[in-house]
């Protein structure tokens, strides 16, 4: 995002919130932190922000930052698969009746 951008943004806030009155400093924040993200998407943040909060947001109430695709997700996906096939086959081998030999040893109580 440019500079001019993150103005027409903090211009916005300004102008939709009035008792909101930005200092050179906080300006300057904003510069640096609004420098790597994308103008439209923080628009549309900001658009959300003012349709539901009476209150000024926050950098980051409309930060939208890029973040690196991994394939976390499928690899969490296959871990909570195995995870509940092992829980399933316990169970069914919980389920299975003991074998004569083993009943005298077994801390299992039968009725």
């Amino acid at each position: 995002m440019t500079k001019k951008q993150v103005l027409e943004i903090l211009v916005l806030i300004e102008s939709v919130y009035p008792h909101c009155i930005l200092k050179d400093e906080t300006i300057q924040q904003w510069f640096q932190f609004c420098s790597e993200m994308d103008y439209e998407k923080v628009l549309n943040k900001l658009k959300e922000h003012i349709r539901k909060s009476p209150y000024p947001p926050t950098i980051a109430d409309i930060a939208v930052l890029h973040f690196e695709e991994n394939d976390f997700p499928e690899a969490l996906q296959g871990w909570m698969k195995k995870g509940c096939d092992r829980i399933k086959c316990e169970r069914n081998n919980a389920m299975r009746p003991m074998p004569d030999w083993l009943l005298e040893y077994s801390t299992r109580k039968f009725i």
